[in-house]
């Protein structure tokens, strides 16, 4: 079953999205706008706002550079008390050898050990004892 259509045109109206030659708006000036706010205070606020600015970044960078002094102070600082530091272990390993302890001991009125003795007690109770033991300060 075959059906056949035929296709009708319809017209329709022009609408407001399909404008004609006919529904052209007129072309007028618009008028100028004045401004509502003076300009006077906006430009005094940008200029306090630029010298405030301004002033800030100049304490800033003082503030800096002081900072830079400060630090460059201390590092000088710092490399001086490492070589205090140097000094004093050096002066602690020269203390420390054994001719120096001896040295150190002898002017404090210490006297020298003699041979050691050695007492060994046995399970049985004996008592034996090993080596020459000499008392200190006589050799």
């Amino acid at each position: 079953m075959a059906s056949s259509a035929t296709a009708r045109k319809v017209s329709t109206p022009p609408t407001p999205s399909t404008p004609t030659k006919q529904s052209r708006p007129t072309l007028r000036l618009v008028p100028t706008v004045t401004p509502s706010m003076p300009r006077g205070p906006f430009i005094i606020l940008v200029l306090g706002l630029v010298i405030l600015g301004t002033i800030g970044l100049l304490v800033l960078n003082t503030v800096i550079a002081a900072d830079s002094f400060r630090a460059g102070d201390l590092i000088q600082r710092n490399a001086e008390l490492a070589v205090v530091e140097q000094e004093l272990q050096r002066q602690i390993a020269e203390g420390l050898s054994p001719q120096e302890l001896a040295d150190a001991a002898r002017e404090l009125g210490m006297i020298p050990a003699g041979q050691p003795g050695f007492i060994i007690v046995a399970p049985d109770g004996s008592i034996v004892i090993q080596g020459n033991p000499v008392p200190a300060g006589t050799r």
